[in-house]
């Protein structure tokens, strides 16, 4: 199992993949049109171990009303530009451990108080490389 490190937690709105260098302004140019983030903040009340991937997560419900519409904006936006974002619901979502044995998983040493609320006072375009050490994320564009 490998524990993702503080500072790599994160909670991913809209994936998009590999964008090539030439797309980027105009990724860029949509997250500055996107505006603020809803002001509430989303919930993550479960653990959960998907075995497809092999990973452990603390996971909430879909959001709705304001969140549901932004995060279906941004999805249709970033296709529009072709991303090749995924026709599925959006589950919220932070990653705590990569290659994880679903059996193995034990979230209650963990410590942490559920359900825990998200804040988002802004957003981020975070592209990652792989390196020995694992994923690096590195910022490409912070909107608000």
């Amino acid at each position: 199992m490998k524990v993702v490190p503080p500072e790599r937690l994160h909670l991913t709105l809209v994936f998009v993949g590999d964008v090539p260098c030439e797309r980027l302004g105009a990724f860029l140019a949509l997250g500055a049109a996107m505006g603020a983030p809803p002001d509430e903040p989303l919930v993550l009340d479960r653990f959960e171990c998907w075995g497809g991937p092999r990973v452990a997560c603390l996971s909430g419900p879909p959001p709705q009303g304001a969140w549901a519409r932004f995060i279906e904006r941004l999805a249709q936006e970033a296709r529009a530009l072709g991303a090749k974002v995924e026709h599925r619901p959006f589950r919220p979502h932070v990653t705590l451990a990569r290659k994880v044995s679903p059996e193995a998983f034990d979230a209650s040493g963990l410590g942490l108080p559920l359900p825990l609320t998200w804040p988002a006072a802004g957003f981020r375009l975070i592209r990652s490389e792989s390196g020995p050490e694992g994923l690096r994320y590195l910022t490409a564009g912070e909107f608000s």
